[in-house]
């Protein structure tokens, strides 16, 4: 079975796409995209969680230390303990990507 290859969306078409769905000008879609990433942002670094509603949490994840081995040289390597962030698609945005 083939995939289809992907195509990306960038900030600019998303822009355009809020603008046109909200009809506002692309200046305040922007300005709401920015506003709506940066809080994103903020909430998440300080270890809270974030639920849009019919699109799913996004959650700081921790990975613990560990040792791993140098590929290249064999050696281990004491790999350190970092923060990351994970996203959970809700049920309504599972079922939608599921009917394609």
């Amino acid at each position: 079975m083939k995939l289809k290859k992907q195509k990306n969306m960038n900030k600019l078409e998303l822009i355009e796409l809020i603008s046109a769905g909200a009809d506002i000008p692309n200046a305040d879609a922007k300005l709401a995209l920015e506003s709506i990433v940066y809080r994103i942002v903020e909430t998440v670094s300080a270890n809270e969680v974030v639920q849009i509603g019919g699109l799913g949490s996004f959650v700081q994840t921790q990975r613990s230390a560990r040792m791993g081995r140098n590929p290249s040289t064999g050696l281990s390597v004491q790999i350190p303990a970092i923060k990351s962030v994970g996203f959970r698609a809700s049920a309504a945005f599972k079922k939608k990507i599921n009917q394609s």
